[in-house]
């Protein structure tokens, strides 16, 4: 008897224990679960997918509607659809609306996507409907994006899931109108009043972003002037990242040495004979001068000779990559390699050696740069001295 009551325990024992344990592991599953959901897309039912495939985000799970097929409705609220484009047999139904490029991989469960926006457009924001199998993944970006790859229709289910192949693609997005250029006045002042800056106001909502050039170039973080003579810059208005005005909106800075009666002046009156000269506005560190061209200053720098600035100038094209050298009233030294030219990513720490420089080594008022935001550009100059 005592045999039989003890086994009877056990195996009650036993059968505690292994229910125990698979409540734990249930409420462990759960817990995982909720871990890979969305707390932003819960209140509307939405779930994040369990693979994330996207250059950017990861995409939002929809299981409900007809066999899975998500809506623009179902994904936000947009004004603009593709409509559903289905994908059979290796290509698309329909042909996609102007401005969108779509690329599917040749299994056909990876794709990317990019818009254009029509012209005076801006792609304000755009979700993107992958489906496959019986659910779909929703794409939803922000502004400032016009593109990704990577994108993938939902796992399918079974003992073995895989990626589904592509069913249908849906892409529903906003509209909004590009901003129009900033207003704004050149402006000039002394040299002995300071650094001038430009100013300019952009339309409601909108932020003023500088330029070196009309069209392309640079983005200018400093837009001033604090040598004698004039700069241009152009100003664009920026609504979000990627959605500018067409057109920029150009501003003449200009300085003039006010400190003589006729409101002119000689930009180095005391200077003359040989000098070692340097072409750019910014001027280097270390106990020995020197200045250096930052590409992305104005398009047009100073020639500052002996530590004097000159009447010559250094203009870069961003287009070409091009320097050209305007000496003004000075001459090259009659030695060998007068103009010698460097670029640098990092600027170096006090004034490099010019004999060690690769970039460029002659007596050509023109020369090529490398792609680097800085310069180092030495020049061996003669001026003839005014005697009385």
């Amino acid at each position: 008897m005592k045999t039989k009551t003890f086994t009877n325990f056990s195996i009650g024992l036993w059968s505690l224990v292994l229910m125990i344990f698979m409540v734990s592991c249930t409420q462990f599953e759960d817990a995982d679960l909720v871990s890979d959901q969305n707390d932003e897309m819960a209140v509307s039912g939405l779930e994040n997918a369990r693979i994330s495939t996207s250059a950017l985000l990861t995409p939002i799970l929809w299981t409900g509607g007809n066999g899975g097929n998500a809506t623009c409705a179902d994904a936000g609220i947009y004004e603009f659809s593709s409509g559903r484009n289905n994908y059979e047999d290796g290509a698309f139904s329909m042909t996609w609306p102007e401005g969108f490029t779509v690329n599917v991989s040749v299994d056909g469960k990876s794709l990317s996507w990019s818009f254009d926006a029509p012209e005076g457009y801006c792609l304000e924001n755009i979700a993107v409907i992958v489906k496959g199998s019986n659910s779909s993944h929703i794409y939803k970006y922000g502004p400032g994006v016009t593109g990704d790859t990577g994108l993938t229709p939902p796992m399918t289910g079974g003992k073995k899931p895989t990626v589904a192949g592509l069913s249908n693609l849906t892409f529903c997005y906003n509209l909004t109108e590009a901003p129009d250029a900033p207003t704004g006045d050149n402006q000039s002042d002394c040299l002995e009043n300071g650094p001038l800056t430009a100013t300019a106001d952009a339309p409601d909502g909108a932020t003023v972003i500088w330029y070196n050039d009309e069209f392309g170039g640079n983005v200018v973080e400093d837009p001033s002037l604090n040598v004698v003579g004039s700069v241009t810059y152009w100003a664009a208005s920026l609504l979000f990242d990627g959605c500018e005005s067409e057109t920029r909106t150009p501003i003449t800075l200009t300085l003039e040495d006010c400190g003589d009666d006729d409101g002119g002046g000689d930009d180095d009156p005391d200077t003359c004979g040989e000098e070692t000269g340097y072409g750019g506005n910014s001027e280097g560190d270390g106990s020995a001068w020197w200045f250096y061209f930052d590409t992305q200053g104005p398009a047009s720098q100073a020639i500052y000779a002996g530590q004097e600035l000159t009447d010559g100038a250094v203009s870069y094209d961003s287009g070409t990559g091009m320097f050209t050298i305007d000496l003004g009233s000075w001459s090259l030294q009659d030695v060998s390699d007068p103009v010698k030219a460097q670029g640098y990513s990092t600027l170096p720490g006090s004034r490099p050696a010019s004999g060690l420089f690769t970039l460029y080594k002659g007596s050509s008022l023109t020369f090529s740069g490398d792609g680097s935001r800085y310069y180092v550009i030495h020049l061996d100059l003669t001026k003839e001295c005014e005697t009385e």
